[in-house]
Formats: C-alpha cells, sequence, structure tokens
C-alpha cells in the first residue's frame, strides 16, 4: 500500500515535490495545504489537485487525510510551527532546507521526532547531487590522498527570487551557502571544528544584509577551506543561468577541480583528466524520497537525517555567530550547549 504524503506550502518547492511523490510508485498524495488562498488554488489548477484534496491548514490536512507522513515546503520561518504540527501527531517529517532558522528549534524537533518514534529527514539535496556524489566517491577510494586544502565558490548574479528569501538578512546563507556548506561535509566525511565568517552586501546592492558570505572553515584531520558566494555578481546572467560554481579540493596525491557540472582530476606526474559523474538515473529529491520510504518502513537511520543534519545548522549558526562576534566559533561547542 502507498504511503499517503501531505505537501505543507505550494509554492515552488511545495509544486516539484508534488510532482516527485506522483512520480514514485511507494507514495500517494493525500492532499496540500497552504495559508494563501490564492497560492493554493493556483497549484491545484496547475498541478490538477482535486480541490477535496486541498486545506488552509496543515493539522486540518492530517486530520482529514490520516496521512502517514507530511512533506514541509513553507517558507523557512515557518518550518518550526509546521514540523511540530506534524510530529506531535506523529506524522513522519520531510523537512526542506534550510531545516529551521535555529539549532536551538533543529535540536528540539530531533528530540521530539525521536521521543514520538518517527523519522525526520532535511531535504539536503546539492550532496546527492552527481559532481558532489563522483568527488565524494573519489575521495573515499583514496584518488585524491589525504585532503589537505578545499576552495568552494558561488556566484550569482541580482535575481528574482521567492519573496521570503529576499526579505531576509543573510539571504545567500539561508538560499544556497546551506547546500554547500552540508556537500562539503558530506563529501569530506568529516565535522567542521572552526568557523570565522564576515557576512556583508555590497555598498551598491539592494538585498538586505547578508547577500554576499566569505568563511573560513577547519575540519577534522587538519583539513582546511575557504567559502565564498554570493547573490550580487554582475555580468554573467546568460552563462548557466547566471549562476557559476567552482571547487578545488587539494589532496597529497592529486587536485580535483569541479566547475559546475565538470570535474578534472589532477594526479601528481599525470595529463590532467576529464571525470565522469554517471547516468542521473534517479533525481535528488527521489533519493531522499527513498531513503524516507525505508525509514518509515524499516527504522533505516538515513543520510539526511534531522539527526545528522544538526552538524549543518550548527555550522550555519557558526557563521553567524563568526559574522557578528568577529571571531573563530567551533559549531561541536554549539550543539554541546543543547545536550
Amino acid at each position: 500500500m502507498a504511503l499517503k504524503v501531505v505537501v505543507a506550502g505550494m509554492g515552488s518547492r511545495g509544486r516539484d515535490w508534488v510532482r516527485e511523490i506522483r512520480a514514485a510508485p511507494a507514495y500517494e498524495l493525500a492532499g496540500c495545504s497552504d495559508i494563501d488562498q490564492y497560492i493554493l488554488r493556483d497549484a491545484a489548477g496547475a498541478l490538477n489537485i482535486p480541490q477535496q484534496s486541498c486545506f488552509p491548514d496543515l493539522q486540518e490536512a492530517i486530520e482529514q487525510t490520516n496521512c502517514d507522513a507530511v512533506v514541509v515546503a513553507t517558507s523557512a520561518d515557518c518550518h518550526t510551527e509546521a514540523c511540530n504540527v506534524a510530529l506531535a501527531k506523529r506524522i513522519a517529517v520531510l523537512v526542506e532546507k534550510p531545516f529551521t532558522v535555529s539549532l536551538k528549534d533543529a535540536v528540539a524537533l530531533v528530540s521530539l521526532a525521536e521521543r514520538q518514534g518517527v523519522p525526520i529527514l532535511v531535504a539536503q539535496n546539492f550532496r546527492y547531487m552527481r559532481a558532489f556524489r563522483t568527488v565524494k566517491r573519489l575521495i573515499s577510494d583514496g584518488a585524491l590522498g589525504r585532503i589537505g586544502i578545499v576552495t568552494c565558490q558561488y556566484y550569482a548574479p541580482p535575481h528574482q527570487m521567492a519573496a521570503s528569501l529576499a526579505a531576509l538578512q543573510n539571504s545567500v546563507l539561508w538560499g544556497m551557502s546551506v547546500h554547500h556548506l552540508d556537500a562539503l561535509r558530506y563529501v569530506l566525511g568529516k565535522e567542521v571544528s572552526g568557523v570565522a565568517a564576515e557576512s556583508f552586501t555590497l555598498p551598491w546592492g539592494r538585498l538586505p544584509p547578508g547577500a554576499s558570505l566569505q568563511v573560513l572553515l577547519t575540519f577534522a584531520d587538519e583539513i582546511r577551506a575557504s567559502y565564498t558566494a554570493t547573490y550580487e555578481s554582475s555580468g554573467h546572467q546568460f552563462f548557466e543561468r547566471g549562476q557559476e560554481f567552482y571547487a578545488r579540493f587539494v589532496g597529497e596525491r592529486a587536485t580535483l577541480h569541479v566547475f559546475q557540472r565538470w570535474l578534472i582530476l589532477c594526479e601528481n606526474g599525470k595529463l590532467p583528466r576529464l571525470v565522469r559523474r554517471g547516468a542521473r538515473t534517479l533525481t535528488e529529491e527521489r533519493i531522499i524520497l527513498d531513503q524516507f520510504e525505508r525509514a518509515l518502513l524499516t527504522g533505516v537511520e538515513p543520510d539526511s537525517s534531522g539527526r545528522d543534519n544538526l552538524q549543518t545548522m550548527a555550522v550555519v549558526e557558526a557563521c553567524l555567530r563568526s559574522a557578528s562576534e568577529r571571531r573563530w566559533i567551533n559549531p561541536q561547542e554549539l550543539l554541546n550547549d543543547y545536550r
């Protein structure tokens, strides 16, 4: 029997999840909810969702559909409330990134889910992109040897974004950096031990403070990383839909360059070679849905569990504190404060 799912929040990501759920044999779309009736009606019409399956309130949607799980795709500042509603009724949760907008709330939600005996997953889908999966494989197989330095850069020009994100301070951290910081944790298989961050908006920028970010990170085993991200990079609006991404992984035996979808491995004493990412047989969202299914049916701990994502949330909070306090912050100490 298919697992019945309610999608909370019918913006662009909520609509993506409706399509993914419908395409996955293990799931059935039981309903959707949104507090904005215009958005709800528009999504229902665009996705052919029956009117009786649309609800203005998540709690009502859960009660009326008797669902097995909820996908939370509301604006980030509403994640905690929606997750609490579902978990209070022992309903499993898959929540969009960022998990919450505070580490304290994330810790509380994970504790509640564990007390209720239901899974909670965070849709950190960048870690499952083919480029990052290939990086993880090469590092795990020892192709680079010990990793010493990582450089990661993301650039996007000023562009139309969701109003809820555009109105936030530290928008690039919540909108994009949380993806990359999580992916770095995943591919390196190491936790972050130190963060020094600067968050700012360029003098001519129109977004609230924090549209650009620079971070220094230390990982376990003396790995050092630098990370830059901005929503204020002009002049390349017509390149790759305006987005530019580059990462370099410097190892003892080789250096790996990642530019957009291209991976180039430079081994000591050998000519550089292109590394293929392999076929994309499943979407990143489907990979997470498959983990969600296994967690629901067998209790297997997923890679993208809420507990795992507490490490990512601790790094994000360390960025915020470091930028504010102008000092290095250890994310592990932040986590210890809530244990």
